[in-house]
């Protein structure tokens, strides 16, 4: 049987991409077992022709695997993808690399799909009948097949002070430490729909944190950054009103030559520490912050994360997550994201809920935060001023 005509025209594209000097993932591609006809019909017709089939259940694995479905059965066979948990900070070891590429050849396509957006690596193509299988050996190697339900995902984090001079505390340990204590919402099926933590060290956000955690968890601190002297002072002129332009809140200026930052005005963008070449460190005054609602995905579009509250030590998070989880499972909808309820409910009442009253550091200003509140103290203050300047009592 001949094949489809977008088949043949995207083979020819596929010629073309293993043309030149240089390796070409095509012929890596080849390799596998890969549905390759399928993959150049694609390319041809310029759209996915992969979707997302739910899941497929499996005694023993409560959250169940993730199934992907082909529009085009005639061209290539759905097949299921196989999360693995990764260890924190992705310190994958080369025995364990060995043994995941062994089990891709052995039950998938011979192929990985490596450290993915959620910290963790998958194995496509595995028939529904060899999953259980798969699991079970996979388990007996020492490893463990990651979360796609309803369910805690995947935890993902940055590397924390294993590689990054910022990090404010070990993000990989409280990722570990979180699993210890939140293992069952990871392992069972309970939210409404999926639920993301994420963590990162410093206000750079590597982790992604507040862009794709429905929680999140980000190390910070209060006031100016620290300022290391001799640094600042064998600095030149040039890079010293280099540094103080790029503020974005204009928290920073030259007195006497050197640096003068105002900790009111500064929002811990770290965008001068990481101009400085080490003459401006975060501060020291550390706080951790936990943030709500962030994802890229779900019936009302991408949110970022809303800050919810500061602490003095990352650990002191967990209770409130706790809380977060139990106002989540009672008041979300079906299939609806923490963000989604949250834009649905409103912040106020969703503080209220979790028994927070708003607070100056997540109702700032526009300048870092949507939600704003003015007490009462403070309408009369503005009213009072309002009457004085048009000349009232």
């Amino acid at each position: 049987m001949a094949d489809p005509e977008e088949v043949v025209k995207g083979l020819e594209i596929i010629k073309e991409l293993k043309k030149g000097p240089w390796p070409s993932y095509i012929g890596e591609t080849e390799k596998t077992r890969y549905p390759l006809k399928l993959y150049a019909a694609s390319l041809y017709l310029k759209r996915d022709l992969w979707t997302t089939g739910g899941y497929v259940s499996v005694p023993g694995v409560p959250t169940g695997i993730l199934m992907r479905v082909t529009s085009r059965p005639d061209i290539g066979e759905s097949a299921n993808v196989v999360r693995i948990y990764l260890p924190s900070g992705n310190f994958v070891t080369s025995k364990m690399l060995r043994n995941i590429a062994d089990f891709a050849d052995k039950y998938g396509v011979s192929m990985v799909h490596a450290i993915t957006t959620s910290e963790d690596f998958e194995i496509p193509g595995i028939p529904k009948e060899r999953i259980r299988d798969f699991v079970s050996e996979f388990r007996a190697s020492g490893m463990e097949v990651g979360s796609t339900g309803d369910a805690f995902r995947n935890t993902t984090t940055c590397v924390g002070p294993a590689l990054c001079e910022y990090a404010l505390f070990n993000a990989p340990k409280l990722r570990d430490d979180f699993y210890d204590r939140f293992n069952d919402y990871a392992k069972y099926p309970t939210f409404p729909h999926k639920m993301k933590l994420k963590v990162s060290g410093c206000p750079l956000d590597c982790a992604r944190a507040t862009q794709k955690g429905d929680i999140a968890i980000v190390g910070s601190w209060e006031g100016a950054p620290r300022i290391v002297k001799e640094k600042i002072e064998n600095m030149p002129k040039e890079r010293k009103e280099e540094i103080a332009r790029s503020c974005p809140t204009g928290a920073i200026s030259i007195r006497k030559g050197q640096l003068d930052i105002d900790g009111g005005l500064c929002i811990q963008c770290m965008k001068c520490i990481v101009m400085s070449d080490g003459a401006l460190l975060p501060g020291e005054r550390k706080k951790y912050l936990l943030y709500v609602g962030g994802k890229l995905r779900g019936k009302k579009g991408p949110f970022t994360a809303k800050l919810v509250e500061k602490f003095d030590d990352p650990y002191q998070a967990f209770d409130l997550i706790d809380k977060i989880i139990e106002v989540y499972i009672e008041n979300a909808a079906r299939k609806e994201r923490l963000g989604d309820m949250l834009f649905r409910i409103g912040m106020k009442n969703f503080l209220h809920l979790i028994g927070k009253e708003e607070r100056a550091h997540n109702v700032k200003d526009l300048r870092t935060n949507i939600f704003i509140k003015v007490t009462d103290e403070e309408k009369e203050k503005m009213m009072k001023e309002l009457k004085k300047s048009i000349g009232g009592e």
